[in-house]
């Protein structure tokens, strides 16, 4: 039993090995592409490592390839997931910036909870909270089990725990129901219209890089509410998912 406990560790850490590994060469495939002007396999070999890890600087890369290729609208869709894994990287706020502002988008002010709620990712908050709750529930259960007064310091702990869930909490709330859906990732004006039917009356337009709410599917349509706050739907590969 523990010679197979052992093959099955071992081979666990054989996959990952090898999938870190695959991950460097088409990521150092991608750089080196790049630096070619071979944007085209550069996209390809930056999706390869995407698909082997999520990481910021391979969407960062992407971004910036897919802007050589005059692709704007899908290099701004690359950098927000960028900025999602990595909030508190400046180089790719600001890139980012700058791509939304090339396409006549601009940032408005963020209000002082936006800009703390986003100064960590989601993943993060969710094992903020995860951690919190296990810590006061130690800080709870401890000095039941050992029937003694529950001493200073286990009292700091529940209050920082409290803190911590009650923090975490509402910036998932943020994130959850402020941060957009996706970007439109169409090069052109994207025609929304007021049901999911091509010949469906026009609602107005989405523009090329802007992010949008996604509130209700059907069949190859999603009905979005864009930065703007126009409501309509839009053929659903006209939004890059974030």
């Amino acid at each position: 039993m523990k010679l197979i406990k052992y093959l099955f560790l071992l081979l666990g850490l054989t996959c990952i090995a090898g999938a870190v590994q695959l991950y460097a060469n088409d990521f150092e495939s991608g750089i080196d592409a790049y630096h070619k002007s071979q944007y085209v396999e550069a996209v390809t070999a930056f999706e390869r490592a995407l698909r082997s890890d999520k990481s910021a600087a391979a969407h960062h890369n992407l971004a910036l390839t897919y802007f050589q290729l005059g692709e704007a609208a899908k290099a701004v869709w690359q950098m927000e997931q960028a900025v999602r894994l990595d909030p508190l990287n400046e180089s790719y706020l600001f890139k980012l910036g700058t791509l939304r502002q090339q396409l006549g988008l601009y940032e408005l002010p963020a209000k002082w909870w936006q800009s703390a709620a986003r100064a960590l990712p989601q993943s993060t908050w969710i094992w903020v909270v995860s951690m919190s709750a296990w810590l006061l529930l130690a800080a709870i259960v401890l000095p039941r089990i050992s029937g003694r007064n529950r001493p200073i310091i286990l009292k700091i702990l529940m209050s920082l725990a409290v803190v911590g869930i009650l923090l975490a909490i509402a910036a998932l709330d943020i994130l959850t129901t402020q941060q957009a859906s996706g970007v439109i990732v169409s090069e052109d004006a994207t025609i929304m219209h007021h049901a999911p039917a091509s010949g469906a009356p026009e609602s107005g337009l989405a523009r090329p890089g802007e992010r949008a709410h996604l509130l209700d599917k059907h069949r190859d349509y999603l009905r979005i509410k864009t930065e703007a706050g126009i409501t309509g739907w839009v053929s659903a590969d006209a939004l890059g998912v974030l």
